[in-house]
């Protein structure tokens, strides 16, 4: 794999994968010993995220949506973008985990874990709105794959590609549901300079997961030396 130029992270990822189905082979016999542990893992590289959506991007693709008439997607990117859900954990919920004080109640996550994620109230009488008037009183699918027709849900590969077309829409096609989340982590820690926040908010186990997003991005290093503009002007005028 070295030697075909593969990046680390995909040497790590096919290492992991074959690890797992030898260790399943020695659990059933087949093999004595797992051969991949005996051999050295690439190093794990944390890089903070690229391409990461601003405030402005996230809400013009809530408006475009409003402008679409398209409840069901107004719904989905106002959970996406307040919440920095996962994917998967949008495409699982369910009209029980709505609470009206709080926002979101037993959400499925990461892991086979649940979490309670709040919401600006704002949104939470929306999606109870749009629930009442726009799915029917049987259905228990919040985001359902062809806007309240049909009891499924949709999958989280529905909800990517959503995403591209919206994003292509609004003039940011490399648009993500994942950039998202990263989109609302950067919010959250810029507004409040607070990582466990920000942990807490993500449902990350760890706090070294979340301390990508202490990475100083070029726009926050401008902001940082905004201070020396009006020393500099001074300087310069009595010059």
């Amino acid at each position: 794999m070295a030697a075909a130029d593969l990046a680390l992270e995909t040497m790590r990822v096919r290492q992991s994968v074959l690890s797992s189905f030898c260790a399943w082979l020695v659990k059933r016999g087949v093999l004595p010993s797992n051969p991949v542990a005996r051999l050295d893992r690439p190093p794990h590289r944390r890089e903070a995220p690229k391409q990461v959506p601003g405030s402005a991007i996230m809400d013009t693709l809530v408006q475009t949506a409003r402008q679409r008439g398209r409840p069901r997607d107004v719904a989905m990117f106002l959970i996406l973008r307040y919440t920095g859900m996962r994917r998967e954990s949008v495409a699982t919920l369910r009209v029980r985990h709505l609470d009206g004080e709080w926002g979101l109640r037993g959400v499925r996550v990461k892991g086979g874990k649940t979490r309670d994620i709040p919401l600006p109230t704002a949104v939470t009488q929306f999606l109870q709105t749009y629930i009442n008037m726009t799915l029917s009183k049987d259905m228990d699918v919040v985001t359902p794959d062809t806007r309240g027709k049909t009891r499924a849900p949709m999958t989280g590969q529905n909800i990517w590609r959503l995403c591209k077309v919206y994003g292509r829409l609004i003039g940011y096609p490399m648009l993500k549901p994942h950039g998202l989340r990263h989109g609302v982590a950067l919010e959250v820690l810029e507004q409040h300079h607070d990582l466990e926040q920000v942990r807490a908010l993500l449902g990350h186990a760890r706090l070294d997961t979340t301390q990508i997003y202490t990475t100083i991005r070029p726009p926050q290093l401008k902001r940082a030396v905004a201070f020396y503009e009006e020393q500099a002007q001074q300087i310069l005028g009595n010059a």
